[in-house]
């Protein structure tokens, strides 16, 4: 019987820790087994997986140093899809806080004791949502799991239940609220991160949150960029921070801070720091790369010879295009440019990563050369960064603008290079010229060399490779093999030899062309006059004229019959038939070089601003060819230039000089009028009111209003740039007149003088289709449907009654509605707006596919994604009902399968679309 009470006692103790782990119950009891329990169970064990996977993110992510600034914290990371993983995986501490709050938090209201509601301690108390005096940190927990899970907007749910919800706990709202500031600036909401740190001061910040504070608010001024005011709080932050790994980045942070605002004295110190804080390798190998783009003086020496040292040692190959450029920045800090390049060169070619590294050295490499005005040099410098970079790189947009820019600018400053290298060449003595020129061929055979022992080094690396795939079984890839026949297995494009024999030959044929439409027109007029008086036309771009004027342009056609045209790099023929040997050969070359300088000063003026570069450009054409044809444009751009710089004297020479030169051309006429300056800066605004005014007034059938705004734009605004407009609807208001001989006469002088505006294709089909024995109805005025006719996959034509469209009626093949209107009837901007919101307001689950297609006078807004003809009739139906979209004056809806749409651009117009359904309705 004496066993009975010890087991009396222990039924006792189960019974109370029963009752005690109820949470529906709020007694001291149940809240202090709770707390404990959370404590050191289920928090325990999420807390210990959250430290394990904060150290894992912070210690091994690899910052991407070549950002302008790295991340504070690799967490950021996530706002980047572009970007490295930051890694850890908080889904086990975000689990654990969950089952904490769910097992063990206390919502039930204590027994109220109405003795203490006089107490205000006490009733605080009693008015509190939660009661388990731990479970704060479980929520706390988990709002940071989910943050550095990069899961921000769940994150910031979670700081704002907390600051709502544990009021009683200061520091724990300030804490909260700081977490919720990061959780906007990783999400980019600046505005409310503002607000909530703002907030956090006026509360007043509780000690415990100083250096927490000093963190967040440190990134806030960063990625608002005020860096100077970031810096101190960034101080603050790295002396309190307790993570190594993290307190590197942190300072290294901190030097790209001091580089931003000039202090490079002090971004050479950070960096030092960096580097003495004992960093990871590539950390410290970058830290001293980024110390020569600040380095301001000192022992230059000491830096240059431990860097070529690190160019020695194994572990740094990787690295090579890194370490050059670092060489290269310290002799660019010298001013010795010559050696800056050569190791900017070097960088790029040991660059194995082909990265974000080898874009920086370029880059610089590209500016360098561009500073110095030797495009050719510059042009592939940014071509080839370009790609490297990502879109979100500093400055890319002007990068990507210089870089189409240089593309253009590139042919014709090689241009003139050429030429003048083979002037020079061609000037030379015979013996002298030979020695040159086997100068080159010695130089190509050796490069040959090199290239075949590279792919024998190559191929026998691969072969090593192989065998060992073979001994651990793996499976060999097939490739190709592709011999060319001339002792090389290497595919053409890598074959250097061939490479260069065919750019020459092509050279030789069709000269130095743009990659564009139509390269091989010399002209790129879409037209030529004979066109229009001979009724057999030759449609084709590359007659045997064509080829034999080029031929004779290039300087082909001087060789000797002795000396046939070789094609053989190695033969010295092959390059004394390029040069320019007898005067009409010289011409020629003068004419290029001519032509080369005006518009290498038109691109540097208008698409790079750079005036001081084009007054250069002009005023070499200027020196060298003073009876240069385009000596007329060129004092109106040099005239222009200085107007610009506001110094009135230079410009006011050079309008002299065209008035005196060229006193009945239209920019001396313009310029003579007293009022030109004040026109020329009303003309923007001008021009468009009467361009409107001719417009309405043509569309009216008042011919005589039209000829007027015509006549009054070309006294006033002879230059202006919507001149071929006006041209184009006079020219047309004479249809209306019935006077056939003016409407063409007015589209030749169109095309003569502006044969690449957006109107002369339409004009030059039009006079084509006069010259074929087309007919132009004249009753009912002015040809208003003129759009309807257009041929939008060819040269426009006025309507043929003998042509029939080859167009197919099927009604269960997808459609497209299409909007079409006149290109300058109405804003296109705005009808794709106006779709577009009813779209998104009407089918939230079909998604149209929205797009605007221009050709000259003719546009369109194409609404695709509907799978058959009822489907789109529908949508017709629904757009033009009560609640849909009042579409402006002038569109006229056009439901088409797509099947016929893509007939129209290959030479249909919409009115052998309307004729054709009209016969098989």
């Amino acid at each position: 019987m004496r066993k009975y009470p010890g087991y009396i006692f222990i039924l006792f103790v189960c019974s109370l820790l029963v009752v005690s782990c109820s949470v529906k119950k709020n007694t001291r009891a149940t809240r202090t087994y709770h707390a404990l329990t959370t404590r050191y169970n289920v928090y325990f064990n999420g807390a210990e997986s959250f430290k394990e996977q904060l150290k894992t993110m912070e210690d091994n992510y690899e910052d991407d140093y070549t950002r302008e600034r790295i991340y504070m914290h690799p967490v950021s990371a996530y706002a980047s899809p572009s970007d490295n993983d930051p890694g850890g995986n908080f889904d086990r501490a975000i689990e654990k806080s969950q089952k904490a709050i769910q097992l063990h938090s206390i919502k039930k209201k204590p027994v109220r004791n109405s003795n203490q509601m006089s107490n205000p301690k006490y009733r605080e108390f009693i008015s509190r949502d939660e009661y388990n005096p731990f479970i704060h940190n479980a929520w706390l927990l988990m709002g940071k799991s989910q943050y550095f899970n990069g899961d921000f907007l769940g994150a910031s749910a979670t700081f704002v239940y907390i600051a709502r919800h544990f009021t009683w706990k200061p520091d724990l709202v300030a804490e909260s609220r700081l977490w919720l500031a990061r959780c906007y600036l990783d999400m980019g909401w600046l505005y409310e991160a503002e607000e909530v740190l703002q907030k956090i001061n006026n509360d007043g910040l509780p000690d415990s949150q100083q250096e927490r504070f000093a963190t967040v608010n440190a990134d806030y001024l960063i990625r608002k960029g005020e860096y100077r005011q970031a810096i101190p709080f960034l101080q603050t932050a790295i002396k309190a921070e307790s993570n190594k790994r993290q307190k590197i980045r942190m300072t290294y942070l901190l030097a790209q801070l001091y580089t931003l605002t000039g202090e490079n004295n002090a971004a050479y110190a950070a960096y030092e720091q960096v580097i003495k804080m004992g960093p990871a390798y590539r950390t410290e190998l970058n830290a001293r790369i980024r110390q020569t783009e600040v380095f301001a003086g000192g022992d230059r020496e000491k830096v240059m010879k431990n860097l070529t040292r690190m160019t020695r040692q194994a572990k740094n190959e990787p690295y090579l295009d890194q370490i050059y450029y670092a060489i290269g920045n310290l002799y660019l800090a010298e001013k010795d440019t010559t050696q800056a390049i050569a190791n900017y060169i070097l960088a790029a070619e040991k660059s194995s990563r082909q990265g974000k590294d080898k874009a920086i050295s370029q880059l610089t490499l590209g500016r360098i050369y561009f500073d110095r005005r030797e495009y050719v040099k510059a042009q592939p410098c940014y071509a080839e960064a370009l790609p490297l970079l990502g879109e979100d790189y500093p400055g890319y947009s002007d990068i990507a603008k210089r870089s189409a820019v240089l593309d253009e600018l590139a042919v014709h400053a090689g241009n003139v290079e050429l030429q003048d290298s083979l002037q020079h060449l061609a000037s030379l003595p015979e013996p002298e010229r030979m020695k040159v020129i086997q100068k080159i061929i010695d130089d190509l055979i050796a490069e040959e060399k090199r290239i075949e022992e590279e792919e024998k080094r190559r191929a026998y690396l691969e072969s090593q490779q192989g065998v060992e795939m073979l001994q651990s079984n793996a499976k060999l890839p097939t490739v190709p093999s592709m011999n060319m026949g001339n002792g090389s297995n290497a595919w053409y494009f890598y074959n250097q030899a061939m490479v260069s024999a065919g750019k020459v030959e092509f050279q030789r044929k069709w000269g130095k062309r743009k990659l564009e439409d139509d390269w091989r027109r010399r002209n790129k007029a879409s037209f030529s006059m004979s066109d229009f008086v001979d009724n057999n036309i030759d449609y084709d771009d590359s007659g045997p004229g064509d080829e034999r004027d080029l031929a004779d342009a290039s300087g082909a056609g001087t060789a000797d019959v002795q000396n046939p045209l070789s094609s053989d790099p190695k033969d010295p023929q092959f390059y004394v038939q390029q040069l320019p040997l007898t005067p009409e050969d010289i011409a020629v070359s003068n004419e290029i070089i001519s032509d080369g300088l005006f518009n290498m000063g038109l691109i540097l003026k208008n698409k790079l601003e750079d005036m001081s570069a084009a007054i250069a450009s002009f005023n070499e054409l200027e020196r060298r060819f003073p009876d240069s044809e385009y000596l007329l444009e060129m004092y109106y751009n040099m005239y222009l230039i200085y107007m610009r710089m506001g110094n009135e004297t230079m410009a006011n020479v050079y309008k002299n000089r065209l008035i005196g030169r060229y006193p009945g051309s239209d920019y001396a006429l313009a310029m003579a009028n007293p009022d030109y300056l004040e026109n020329l800066k009303n003309m923007g605004v001008m021009q468009e009111v009467l361009y409107n005014r001719a417009y309405e007034a043509y569309l009216a059938n008042d011919t005589r209003t039209v000829h007027e705004c015509y006549k009054e734009v070309a006294r006033k605004y002879p230059l202006s740039d919507l001149m071929p407009k006006f041209m184009f609807l006079d020219a047309l208001s004479y249809i209306g007149e019935k006077n056939i001989d003016a409407f063409q006469s007015g589209l030749k002088e169109l095309l003569e003088r502006y044969p690449d505006a957006d109107v002369s294709p339409v004009a030059s089909g039009m006079l084509k289709g006069l010259a074929q024995g087309r007919t132009i109805a004249t009753d009912g005025g002015a040809p208003k449907g003129m759009i309807w006719t257009m041929s939008l996959g060819g040269e426009n034509a006025l309507s043929d009654e003998d042509s029939v469209a080859p167009f197919i009626l099927d009604k269960d093949v997808p459609h497209s509605l299409v909007l079409v209107y006149e290109t300058d009837a109405m804003l296109s901007n705005r009808l794709l707006f106006d779709v577009a919101k009813y779209n998104f307001s009407n089918f939230l689950i079909k998604d149209f596919d929205l797009e605007i297609i221009s050709f000259n006078e003719i546009s369109m807004l194409v609404v695709k994604g509907f799978n058959n003809f009822d489907e789109l009739m529908h949508y017709r139906s629904m757009l033009e009902g009560e609640n849909g979209v009042t579409l402006p004056d002038g569109v006229r809806p056009v439901m088409i399968s797509d099947t016929n749409f893509k007939l129209l651009f290959e030479g249909r117009s919409f009115e052998d679309y309307f004729n054709f359904m009209e016969e098989n309705q």
